[in-house]
Parts: C-alpha cells; sequence; structure tokens
C-alpha cells in the first residue's frame, strides 16, 4: 500500500468515524476532509465523475432500501452525514480500495456482501440508523443489493478510466 493510499484510506475512516459519532454535527469537518481527499487525488477527473454518478445510484439504492424497510434513518429521507460517507467512500475507489477492481468480480461482489453490512451493523449499534429486519435477512438481502450496486458504480468507473485514457488531453 502506497504513502498515498494509506493516507486516503485513514481520511476515510476519519469521515466514518464522524459520521458515526456526531452525525450531522460532522458536516463541516467532513467535508473538508473530502476536499482534503480529493485534493490528494492522482485522477481528479475520474474521481469528479465518479462522484456524479456514485451518489446518484448509492443515494437512490439506499432510498430504494428505506422504501424496502430494511433500514430506516432518524432523518428523513436520508441524513446529511450519509451523503457525506459515500462521497468519502467513493473516493477511496480509485486509490485504498482499487484493489477490489483488481479482483475477479465474483471476490470483489462477495467481499463487498459480507463487509458491507457490517458497517451498516456498527452504525445501527451506535443509534445512527436502524435495522429494520432480523440480522440475517439484513446481511442476506442487503449485503447482496449492497454488492451489486457497488459493483455497477465500480463497472461504471472502469468505463470511466477507460474513455479518459483514450481521450487527447488539451
Amino acid at each position: 500500500m502506497t504513502s498515498r493510499s494509506l493516507i486516503n484510506f485513514v481520511l476515510f475512516q476519519g469521515v466514518w468515524f464522524m459520521a458515526l459519532f456526531l452525525e450531522n454535527t460532522a458536516i463541516l469537518p467532513g467535508l473538508t476532509v473530502i476536499c482534503l481527499m480529493f485534493y490528494l487525488s492522482k485522477q481528479k477527473q475520474q474521481d469528479a465523475i465518479l462522484l456524479s454518478y456514485g451518489l446518484l445510484i448509492a443515494l437512490g439504492f439506499e432510498w430504494l432500501a428505506t422504501q424496502l424497510q430494511l433500514l430506516s434513518f432518524n432523518i428523513l429521507p436520508l441524513p446529511a452525514w450519509l451523503v457525506m460517507l459515500w462521497a468519502a467512500l467513493l473516493l477511496t475507489l480509485n486509490t485504498s480500495m482499487d484493489f477490489l477492481t483488481r479482483l475477479p468480480w465474483y471476490f470483489a461482489v462477495l467481499a463487498c456482501s459480507v463487509f458491507a453490512p457490517a458497517s451498516y451493523l456498527a452504525g445501527a449499534r451506535f443509534g445512527v440508523l436502524n435495522i429494520e429486519v432480523p440480522v440475517w435477512q439484513f446481511w442476506s438481502v442487503y449485503g447482496v443489493m449492497w454488492a451489486i450496486m457497488f459493483f455497477v458504480i465500480m463497472l461504471i468507473n472502469k468505463r470511466v478510466a477507460t474513455y479518459l485514457a483514450t481521450v487527447k488531453k488539451p
């Protein structure tokens, strides 16, 4: 892991813990960290595109999960800290979590389906969200849905990278 990847990972963890402990009062410091993550990015154009479509997909997915009553948040439809957390997570995809893009697709989906629900369960234990179904059901249904959604984001990100590599820079 390069120092840039390590810094990116630590900054994301900082945003995660700010969202967990401070919720919506974490917005200003969290956005500051996200700006720093973007500033340190080696692929700013790709990350900007990733943020634009990735946030739409991810937040649409989160809204769908609330409509399916898999989970709920104290602030409707979605809390601002969740938007911030998703922005930070997306900014890890091309840096500290780029290893996911090198895995065979089924390992990437498996890893996401196992680890993503664990993060949400931790959030539920701290009271920032509610799991509305039994844990086993949440882990299996939400985990697979989340993994597929994130894999779609990864596929689009890969196509954007390929496109940007073929376009001549001015």
